[in-house]
């Protein structure tokens, strides 16, 4: 390649990847990056009793794995907001502002396709 090709190299493959980037589209739009969210705090404040995915993290695991709340008929986004925002006696009082409320909300219903863990 001679000097005088380097740039339009360069051009061409700038325009290369424009095309790729308009022919595919990121892999995370919003409401994936808010489910990932969700998935940050749960790991930071739930994990430690509770299953959050597919595969345990350390901890006693006294709670009930989130795929297995997920399948639940009962869960809504109503009632896992009402749920994470009243006091129970064996899980600990959390505060979440509405974003983490809501990203942690969105994450469990984004369980609800998928299949509940076997015990």
């Amino acid at each position: 390649m001679t000097r005088a090709s380097l740039p339009q190299a360069g051009i061409v493959a700038l325009a290369e990847l424009a095309m790729l980037a308009i022919t595919f589209p990121a892999a995370a739009g919003p409401d994936e990056d808010h489910r990932i969210q969700g998935w940050t705090v749960a790991a930071q404040l739930c994990s430690r009793c509770h299953v959050i995915g597919k595969e345990p993290q350390e901890g006693g695991h006294v709670g009930p794995d989130f795929r297995t709340i997920a399948a639940m008929p009962s869960t809504t986004g109503v009632a896992l907001n009402v749920f994470l925002q009243s006091h129970h006696q064996w899980m600990p009082s959390v505060r979440l502002d509405r974003d983490e409320l809501d990203a942690v909300i969105d994450y469990v219903l984004s369980l609800k396709t998928a299949e509940p863990a076997r015990p």
